[in-house]
Protein backbone atom coordinates (compact mmCIF):
# COMPACT_ATOMS: atom_id res chain seq x y z
CA UNK A 1 0.00 0.00 0.00
CA UNK A 2 0.95 3.39 -0.70
CA UNK A 3 1.92 5.65 2.28
CA UNK A 4 -0.76 7.73 3.91
CA UNK A 5 -3.54 4.93 2.53
CA UNK A 6 -3.62 3.03 4.96
CA UNK A 7 -5.87 3.11 7.87
CA UNK A 8 -6.03 1.81 11.43
CA UNK A 9 -8.90 -0.43 10.42
CA UNK A 10 -6.60 -2.16 7.97
CA UNK A 11 -4.05 -2.80 10.78
CA UNK A 12 -6.45 -4.11 13.04
CA UNK A 13 -7.76 -6.68 10.81
CA UNK A 14 -4.47 -7.63 9.62
CA UNK A 15 -3.16 -8.43 13.58
CA UNK A 16 -7.19 -9.28 14.34
CA UNK A 17 -7.12 -6.87 17.03
CA UNK A 18 -9.75 -4.05 17.19
CA UNK A 19 -9.05 -0.82 15.93
CA UNK A 20 -8.89 0.77 19.56
CA UNK A 21 -6.01 -1.24 20.43
CA UNK A 22 -4.07 0.47 17.38
CA UNK A 23 -4.83 3.75 17.50
CA UNK A 24 -3.95 3.49 21.58
CA UNK A 25 -0.58 2.13 20.32
CA UNK A 26 -0.10 4.65 17.79
CA UNK A 27 -0.52 7.56 20.43
CA UNK A 28 1.66 6.31 22.65
CA UNK A 29 -1.28 5.73 25.29
CA UNK A 30 -2.06 3.33 27.92
CA UNK A 31 -4.32 -0.44 27.76
CA UNK A 32 -2.16 -1.93 25.59
CA UNK A 33 1.26 -4.07 26.67
CA UNK A 34 4.81 -3.01 25.41
CA UNK A 35 4.88 -6.59 23.16
CA UNK A 36 1.42 -5.20 21.24
CA UNK A 37 2.52 -2.08 21.05
CA UNK A 38 5.78 -2.93 19.23
CA UNK A 39 3.97 -5.67 17.08
CA UNK A 40 1.69 -2.61 15.76
CA UNK A 41 4.23 -0.04 15.10
CA UNK A 42 6.29 -2.94 13.19
CA UNK A 43 2.72 -3.93 11.08
CA UNK A 44 2.01 -0.04 10.81
CA UNK A 45 5.29 0.82 9.45
CA UNK A 46 5.13 -2.28 6.65
CA UNK A 47 1.86 -1.67 5.74
CA UNK A 48 2.82 2.60 4.92
CA UNK A 49 0.92 4.14 7.67
CA UNK A 50 4.03 5.38 9.57
CA UNK A 51 6.84 6.78 7.72
CA UNK A 52 10.53 5.23 8.74
CA UNK A 53 11.71 6.62 11.68
CA UNK A 54 14.98 8.99 11.75
CA UNK A 55 17.74 9.01 14.54
CA UNK A 56 16.36 12.28 15.47
CA UNK A 57 12.43 10.72 16.22
CA UNK A 58 13.96 8.66 18.86
CA UNK A 59 14.55 8.86 22.13
CA UNK A 60 17.58 7.05 24.24
CA UNK A 61 17.79 5.82 28.18
CA UNK A 62 21.84 6.02 28.31
CA UNK A 63 22.72 3.85 31.87
CA UNK A 64 26.22 3.54 33.12
CA UNK A 65 28.42 2.69 36.08
CA UNK A 66 32.27 2.58 35.94
CA UNK A 67 33.14 -0.47 33.96
CA UNK A 68 36.43 -1.22 35.22
CA UNK A 69 37.53 0.47 38.69
CA UNK A 70 40.86 0.81 37.17
CA UNK A 71 40.29 2.66 33.79
CA UNK A 72 39.00 5.90 35.42
CA UNK A 73 40.07 8.37 32.41
CA UNK A 74 38.73 5.95 29.74
CA UNK A 75 35.37 5.48 31.70
CA UNK A 76 34.53 9.56 31.52
CA UNK A 77 36.11 9.04 27.85
CA UNK A 78 33.51 6.03 27.03
CA UNK A 79 30.44 8.23 28.67
CA UNK A 80 31.24 11.25 26.73
CA UNK A 81 32.32 9.49 23.40
CA UNK A 82 28.33 7.77 23.57
CA UNK A 83 26.65 11.10 24.29
CA UNK A 84 29.13 12.36 20.91
CA UNK A 85 27.70 9.80 19.29
CA UNK A 86 23.98 10.50 19.91
CA UNK A 87 24.37 13.96 19.36
CA UNK A 88 26.07 13.33 16.02
CA UNK A 89 23.20 11.34 14.69
CA UNK A 90 20.49 13.77 16.11
CA UNK A 91 19.36 11.16 18.75
CA UNK A 92 17.47 12.74 21.64
CA UNK A 93 19.02 10.85 25.14
CA UNK A 94 18.96 11.36 28.84
CA UNK A 95 21.99 9.77 31.00
CA UNK A 96 21.64 8.00 34.30
CA UNK A 97 23.92 6.35 36.97
CA UNK A 98 22.54 3.02 38.24
CA UNK A 99 24.35 1.49 41.21
CA UNK A 100 24.49 -1.86 42.17
CA UNK A 101 21.86 -1.48 44.77
CA UNK A 102 19.39 -0.11 42.69
CA UNK A 103 19.84 -2.96 40.29
CA UNK A 104 19.90 -5.65 43.15
CA UNK A 105 16.55 -4.04 44.11
CA UNK A 106 14.98 -3.77 40.53
CA UNK A 107 14.75 -0.15 41.29
CA UNK A 108 13.26 1.92 37.86
CA UNK A 109 16.29 4.21 36.68
CA UNK A 110 14.19 8.18 37.86
CA UNK A 111 13.54 9.35 34.99
CA UNK A 112 11.17 5.81 33.67
CA UNK A 113 9.99 6.12 37.09
CA UNK A 114 9.15 9.94 36.41
CA UNK A 115 6.98 8.60 33.31
CA UNK A 116 9.83 9.75 30.45
CA UNK A 117 9.23 7.46 27.83
CA UNK A 118 12.54 5.64 25.75
CA UNK A 119 12.56 4.06 22.80
CA UNK A 120 15.83 2.06 23.31
CA UNK A 121 18.60 2.34 26.66
CA UNK A 122 22.21 1.81 25.62
CA UNK A 123 24.17 -0.01 28.99
CA UNK A 124 27.83 1.10 29.52
CA UNK A 125 29.26 -1.20 31.13
CA UNK A 126 28.42 -4.72 33.34
CA UNK A 127 25.19 -4.63 34.34
CA UNK A 128 23.29 -7.52 36.23
CA UNK A 129 21.23 -9.84 33.72
CA UNK A 130 18.30 -9.92 36.23
CA UNK A 131 17.94 -5.99 35.80
CA UNK A 132 18.31 -5.64 32.43
CA UNK A 133 15.57 -8.45 31.84
CA UNK A 134 13.35 -6.10 34.03
CA UNK A 135 14.04 -3.21 32.32
CA UNK A 136 13.10 -5.27 28.94
CA UNK A 137 10.06 -5.21 29.92
CA UNK A 138 9.32 -1.71 29.68
CA UNK A 139 12.05 -0.74 26.77
CA UNK A 140 12.77 -4.01 23.90
CA UNK A 141 15.06 -2.77 22.45
CA UNK A 142 19.20 -2.34 24.38
CA UNK A 143 22.72 -2.53 23.58
CA UNK A 144 25.84 -3.57 25.74
CA UNK A 145 29.00 -0.83 25.46
CA UNK A 146 31.75 -2.75 27.16
CA UNK A 147 29.45 -4.98 29.00
CA UNK A 148 28.62 -8.61 28.29
CA UNK A 149 25.01 -10.50 27.13
CA UNK A 150 26.28 -14.05 27.42
CA UNK A 151 22.66 -14.85 29.76
CA UNK A 152 20.32 -13.19 27.01
CA UNK A 153 20.49 -12.69 23.15
CA UNK A 154 21.28 -9.02 23.17
CA UNK A 155 23.64 -7.01 21.02
CA UNK A 156 26.15 -5.76 22.31
CA UNK A 157 30.01 -3.87 21.35
CA UNK A 158 33.27 -4.45 23.11
CA UNK A 159 36.76 -4.59 22.42
CA UNK A 160 38.68 -7.89 20.99
CA UNK A 161 40.82 -8.44 23.99
CA UNK A 162 42.21 -11.98 22.66
CA UNK A 163 43.49 -10.19 19.82
CA UNK A 164 45.25 -7.41 21.58
CA UNK A 165 46.88 -9.47 23.88
CA UNK A 166 48.22 -11.24 20.80
CA UNK A 167 49.49 -8.43 19.66
CA UNK A 168 51.36 -7.11 22.80
CA UNK A 169 53.05 -10.45 23.20
CA UNK A 170 54.16 -10.84 19.95
CA UNK A 171 55.39 -7.35 20.24
CA UNK A 172 57.38 -8.52 22.95
CA UNK A 173 58.56 -11.51 20.89
CA UNK A 174 59.84 -9.48 18.46
CA UNK A 175 61.94 -7.53 20.60
CA UNK A 176 63.48 -10.81 22.35
CA UNK A 177 61.77 -11.62 25.06
CA UNK A 178 60.77 -14.93 25.87
CA UNK A 179 59.30 -14.96 29.34
CA UNK A 180 56.36 -13.38 29.04
CA UNK A 181 53.73 -12.86 32.36
CA UNK A 182 50.56 -10.91 33.09
CA UNK A 183 48.53 -9.25 35.60
CA UNK A 184 44.98 -8.46 35.67
CA UNK A 185 41.51 -9.89 37.04
CA UNK A 186 42.55 -13.47 35.84
CA UNK A 187 38.40 -14.19 36.47
CA UNK A 188 36.88 -11.85 34.41
CA UNK A 189 35.80 -11.91 31.04
CA UNK A 190 38.49 -9.46 29.62
CA UNK A 191 40.93 -11.11 32.15
CA UNK A 192 40.64 -14.40 30.43
CA UNK A 193 40.38 -13.26 26.86
CA UNK A 194 43.64 -11.69 27.32
CA UNK A 195 45.03 -15.13 28.59
CA UNK A 196 44.08 -16.93 25.99
CA UNK A 197 45.85 -14.08 23.15
CA UNK A 198 48.81 -14.59 25.33
CA UNK A 199 49.52 -18.31 25.78
CA UNK A 200 48.18 -18.29 22.03
CA UNK A 201 50.81 -16.42 20.68
CA UNK A 202 53.58 -18.42 23.14
CA UNK A 203 52.17 -21.70 22.01
CA UNK A 204 52.90 -20.69 18.32
CA UNK A 205 56.22 -19.22 18.96
CA UNK A 206 57.00 -22.72 21.26
CA UNK A 207 57.95 -20.73 24.35
CA UNK A 208 57.15 -21.92 27.33
CA UNK A 209 53.62 -21.09 28.82
CA UNK A 210 54.52 -20.24 32.79
CA UNK A 211 51.20 -20.17 34.71
CA UNK A 212 53.05 -18.52 37.96
CA UNK A 213 53.99 -15.37 35.73
CA UNK A 214 50.03 -15.23 35.51
CA UNK A 215 49.58 -13.27 38.63
CA UNK A 216 45.94 -11.71 39.37
CA UNK A 217 45.35 -8.41 40.94
CA UNK A 218 42.76 -9.43 43.62
CA UNK A 219 45.61 -8.48 46.09
CA UNK A 220 48.89 -7.42 46.44
CA UNK A 221 50.21 -8.43 42.88
CA UNK A 222 52.94 -6.02 43.03
CA UNK A 223 54.90 -7.39 45.55
CA UNK A 224 54.29 -11.37 43.78
CA UNK A 225 55.47 -10.00 40.77
CA UNK A 226 58.84 -8.32 42.86
CA UNK A 227 59.26 -11.29 44.46
CA UNK A 228 59.16 -12.94 40.91
CA UNK A 229 61.45 -10.52 39.51
CA UNK A 230 64.33 -11.43 41.97
CA UNK A 231 64.12 -15.19 41.52
CA UNK A 232 66.89 -16.63 38.58
CA UNK A 233 63.44 -17.87 36.48
CA UNK A 234 61.80 -14.46 35.90
CA UNK A 235 59.32 -12.70 33.37
CA UNK A 236 61.27 -10.20 31.48
CA UNK A 237 57.94 -8.69 30.32
CA UNK A 238 54.74 -8.29 32.39
CA UNK A 239 51.52 -7.75 30.32
CA UNK A 240 49.24 -6.07 32.31
CA UNK A 241 45.32 -5.51 32.06
CA UNK A 242 44.60 -2.20 31.67
CA UNK A 243 47.16 1.11 32.02
CA UNK A 244 46.13 1.97 35.33
CA UNK A 245 47.65 -1.70 36.59
CA UNK A 246 50.76 -1.39 34.72
CA UNK A 247 51.19 2.57 36.12
CA UNK A 248 50.51 1.51 39.72
CA UNK A 249 53.03 -1.43 39.13
CA UNK A 250 55.89 0.73 37.44
CA UNK A 251 55.86 2.81 41.09
CA UNK A 252 55.98 0.15 43.72
CA UNK A 253 58.93 -1.77 41.03
CA UNK A 254 60.84 1.84 41.44
CA UNK A 255 60.16 2.36 45.43
CA UNK A 256 61.68 -1.32 45.13
CA UNK A 257 65.04 -0.18 42.94
CA UNK A 258 63.66 -2.44 40.07
CA UNK A 259 63.60 -0.57 36.95
CA UNK A 260 61.48 -0.54 33.95
CA UNK A 261 62.37 -1.33 31.04
CA UNK A 262 66.01 -2.13 32.27
CA UNK A 263 65.15 -4.74 34.47
CA UNK A 264 61.49 -5.45 33.57
CA UNK A 265 59.39 -4.33 30.88
CA UNK A 266 55.40 -3.69 31.34
CA UNK A 267 53.02 -3.00 28.59
CA UNK A 268 49.23 -1.32 29.50
CA UNK A 269 45.91 -1.21 27.62
CA UNK A 270 43.61 1.63 27.57
CA UNK A 271 46.05 4.38 26.32
CA UNK A 272 44.61 6.67 28.90
CA UNK A 273 45.86 10.19 29.69
CA UNK A 274 48.57 9.20 32.58
CA UNK A 275 49.99 6.22 29.96
CA UNK A 276 52.06 9.44 27.57
CA UNK A 277 53.24 11.32 31.11
CA UNK A 278 54.20 8.41 33.71
CA UNK A 279 57.75 7.76 33.36
CA UNK A 280 58.56 5.89 31.56
CA UNK A 281 55.94 6.37 29.01
CA UNK A 282 53.98 3.47 28.76
CA UNK A 283 53.76 1.13 26.08
CA UNK A 284 49.60 0.09 25.49
CA UNK A 285 46.54 -0.39 23.13
CA UNK A 286 45.04 2.31 21.71
CA UNK A 287 41.22 1.09 22.03
CA UNK A 288 39.31 3.46 19.85
CA UNK A 289 36.64 4.26 21.82
CA UNK A 290 35.02 7.06 19.52
CA UNK A 291 34.65 4.55 16.79
CA UNK A 292 33.35 2.03 19.85
CA UNK A 293 30.82 4.50 20.84
CA UNK A 294 29.56 5.49 16.89
CA UNK A 295 29.16 1.63 16.16
CA UNK A 296 28.04 1.28 19.91
CA UNK A 297 25.38 3.85 18.83
CA UNK A 298 24.68 2.46 15.38
CA UNK A 299 23.87 -0.63 16.46
CA UNK A 300 21.31 0.13 18.91
CA UNK A 301 19.38 2.03 15.97
CA UNK A 302 20.28 -0.71 13.84
CA UNK A 303 17.70 -2.56 16.51
CA UNK A 304 15.26 0.30 16.20
CA UNK A 305 14.68 -0.16 12.48
CA UNK A 306 14.84 -4.16 12.67
CA UNK A 307 13.29 -5.33 15.86
CA UNK A 308 13.39 -9.02 14.84
CA UNK A 309 16.92 -9.09 13.71
CA UNK A 310 19.62 -11.62 14.98
CA UNK A 311 21.55 -9.90 18.20
CA UNK A 312 25.10 -9.16 16.50
CA UNK A 313 28.50 -8.86 18.85
CA UNK A 314 30.71 -6.58 17.02
CA UNK A 315 34.45 -6.91 18.41
CA UNK A 316 36.66 -3.50 18.40
CA UNK A 317 40.55 -4.18 17.45
CA UNK A 318 42.88 -2.03 19.51
CA UNK A 319 46.48 -0.51 17.92
CA UNK A 320 49.44 -0.72 19.63
CA UNK A 321 51.33 2.29 20.94
CA UNK A 322 54.97 2.03 21.29
CA UNK A 323 56.47 4.21 24.03
CA UNK A 324 59.71 3.52 26.62
CA UNK A 325 58.44 1.14 28.50
CA UNK A 326 60.00 -2.32 26.74
CA UNK A 327 63.52 -2.58 26.54
CA UNK A 328 64.73 -4.47 23.52
CA UNK A 329 66.71 -7.64 24.07
CA UNK A 330 68.24 -8.03 20.77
Amino acid sequence: MKPGKTKMSDIAKALNISTISVSRALAGQSGVSDELRNTILLKASEMGYLKPKSPADYKILVLHQKPFIQDNSNYSHMLQGIEKALQKVGCKYDTEFADKECQDKLVLPNKIEWGSHYDGILYIGNFESSYVDFLSQKIKSHVYYTGDSFSNDSDSVWYNFSHGAYKQCEYLVQNGHERIGYAGNTKSYAGKEKLLGIISNLQQHGLPVKNEFFISTDEDFEEKICELVYKDEHPTAIICQWDFTAIKLMHYLHEKGIQVPNDISIVGSGNTEMSSVCIPALTTLELHIDYACETAVDLLLKRLRKPQKPSEHIQIDSTLVERDSVKALR
